[in-house]
């Protein structure tokens, strides 16, 4: 029953990080696209795929992350790095604020940035602002989970 529950965990981990490629992918795309509009030079289409996606990829794999964070609670953080490694653990929860944080602001640059192609510059750039962040808190939280992943894998 251990091996089943412990390939299951595996395939969620693999899950979770290919969705968070994709996040991290589609929100980089789309706070390029943004800044492109924001200069004057909308690429609408893109836009608009691109505020669709990212949302859609940084909702499923936090769904993911949420579902995996059971068993990383017990059998990685408990059993191992509170421990062995504290820091881990602080970084770990630095990263799943970044993540929070991140799905508020891709989410808010998605909606906002719907019809702010043709909407004048001063409504472009915050969007582009909102975009470009949450993009960048992105990275940063796929950096520290593949290093915490590295450290100690589900």
């Amino acid at each position: 029953m251990s091996v089943v529950f412990e390939g299951a965990a595996r395939t969620l981990l693999i899950l979770h990080a290919v969705l968070g490629f994709a996040a991290v992918f589609a929100a980089s795309h789309h706070a390029a696209h943004a800044v492109l509009a924001a200069l004057g030079k909308p690429q609408l289409r893109a836009l608009q795929r691109f505020g669709w996606i990212a949302p859609a990829a940084v909702i499923a794999q936090a769904l993911c992350g949420l579902a995996l964070y059971p068993v990383y609670r017990v059998r990685v953080r408990a059993a191992d790095l509170e421990r062995n490694a504290p820091f881990v653990v602080q970084l770990f929860d630095f990263k799943e604020h970044l993540a929070a944080l991140a799905l508020a602001l891709v989410i808010a640059a998605a909606l906002a940035g719907r019809n702010s192609a043709e909407a004048p510059a001063q409504v472009r750039w915050p969007v582009a602002a909102l975009s470009s962040t949450g993009a960048a808190f992105l990275w940063a939280a796929a950096i520290i989970g593949l290093y915490v992943t590295a450290r100690h894998p589900v």
